[in-house]
């Protein structure tokens, strides 16, 4: 088995409002969630197996193909998925960026501190807003170092001109509340972008280089704000999307910012009984208008680039389901629960008329870029009405992210593909291959 190496662990400030959501709620759990076994999806996976390093060419990695509602399996490389995806469909990629978070300091005693920014709580949560600020700002952090306690401060001293200072607001285990302040007028985006460095996933066994400054970013990286790249996107090169334009597969943008949540194991036997991880989704107004006129071509066939991109797209259906069922009593933000897909099957809206819902719900708010959170979790038993296809690399053994592939085809296919990819020698993880997957129901 691979750890993940570091869990979130549930904390709270009083101090600062915003810090650590609240747990999801077991009790708003629907009574027809089935059991969500994580030994019915466990899996060796040998050390070696783990790919360290990325191909020295995005778009070499092999590409398993399978189908849900035919069983097939097939191999391929990831330069031929245009070939695969259906002439005028629509592809949906996550745009975040990755940020150098992982940070250095010094205690009082001369002793080295890591700290991991993981995500910010003021002045805004919005990762993009709290990188600009040039004066204070607090972020939920892992911090790694011993006798570090709450009212320490550390300082990062590595250019004499800008002294960073970080301050223990609260601590419990490896997280902690942590404060950040500068002596310059600098952003505190351009602070970390020169005295941080790029937060690997543990399980790689290293730290990131000047290579990984590029390949650890898709190439259509946009939006700052991940500690965690969206893997199914590195694949992509610029010849990948002019194969695909050539076939007038459109792209449509959104943004999911990845945490570490995203890594953490199910520790427990049934996953109905874990907290699903937060994260903070979104998307552009006219992006989400379009995809809703896409979508009212019956024929219409959406892949998602990755379990971010999907989970943010059905997030914004489940939303507009939502929206759709209470039209006299909207919600004033854009918030999706654990349980959300495992909604009823019947009477489920079009994907069109979701969206849509969506998209007069933000212009309600005037709002050009549409924000929230989302808690969804997507697993065996549940619907997925947001996505037709899905490209996505090969995950841990006991995560959610596997939870999800068995979800999207099946469990039995689920443990077939894997089994598959370990046999015909796939590379597994983040810089590893990947998959296309078909929905079991198509």
């Amino acid at each position: 088995m691979v750890s993940s190496g570091k869990t979130r662990v549930g904390v709270r400030s009083a101090n600062i409002k915003g810090y650590i959501p609240q747990p999801q709620n077991m009790e708003d759990r629907p009574p027809h969630v089935p059991n969500l076994n994580i030994a019915d999806l466990a899996y060796d996976l040998p050390p070696q197996r783990i790919a360290a390093e990325p191909l020295p060419e995005r778009d070499a990695s092999k590409l398993l193909v399978a189908n849900g509602s035919t069983g097939e399996i097939s191999h391929d490389v990831f330069r031929n998925l245009p070939v695969l995806l259906p002439e005028g469909s629509a592809l949906v990629v996550n745009t975040t960026r990755v940020i150098r978070a992982r940070l250095t300091f010094r205690k009082p005693t001369g002793g080295v501190v890591e700290i991991l920014l993981t995500n910010p709580v003021e002045p805004s949560v919005d990762p993009a807003q709290a990188l600009l600020v040039r004066s204070s700002t607090a972020w939920n952090c892992l911090v790694g170092g011993r006798n570090v306690v709450p009212e320490m401060i550390l300082t990062n001293d590595a250019d004499p001109n800008r002294i960073l200072r970080a301050t223990v607001v609260k601590r419990f285990e490896s997280e902690a509340l942590v404060r950040f302040d500068w002596n310059t007028d600098d952003a505190f985006g351009d602070i970390v972008s020169d005295l941080g460095s790029l937060p690997l996933p543990p399980y790689l066994g290293r730290d990131a280089d000047e290579a990984d400054d590029v390949r650890y970013q898709t190439v259509y990286a946009e939006h700052s704000g991940s500690v965690a790249a969206p893997t199914a996107g590195l694949h992509f090169t610029e010849r990948t999307f002019a194969d695909l334009a050539s076939k007038n597969v459109q792209r449509f943008d959104v943004t999911l910012h990845v945490g570490l949540g995203t890594f953490k194991p199910v520790n427990v036997a049934d996953a109905r009984d874990h907290t699903m991880h937060r994260e903070r989704i979104g998307i552009h107004h006219h992006e989400l208008q379009r995809l809703a006129e896409y979508c009212q071509n019956p024929s219409s066939w959406i892949t998602a680039v990755g379990t971010t991109s999907l989970r943010t797209l059905e997030s914004l259906y489940r939303f507009g389901v939502q929206l759709l069922r209470e039209p006299l009593l909207p919600p004033s933000q854009l918030d999706v629960a654990q349980w959300a897909c495992y909604d009823s099957k019947d009477n489920l809206p079009s994907r069109s008329e979701a969206f849509r819902a969506v998209v007069q719900w933000g212009e309600q708010r005037g709002e050009t870029m549409i924000w929230g959170e989302t808690g969804l979790l997507i697993g065996p038993g549940c619907t997925v009405r947001s996505a037709d296809a899905l490209v996505t690399n090969f995950h841990q053994p006991g995560n959610t992210l596997l939870l999800l592939v068995a979800g999207f085809v099946g469990t039995d296919l689920c443990r077939r593909i894997y089994q598959e990819a370990l046999e015909n020698n796939y590379r597994f993880l983040s810089y590893g291959d990947s998959s296309y997957l078909i929905r079991a129901d198509v």
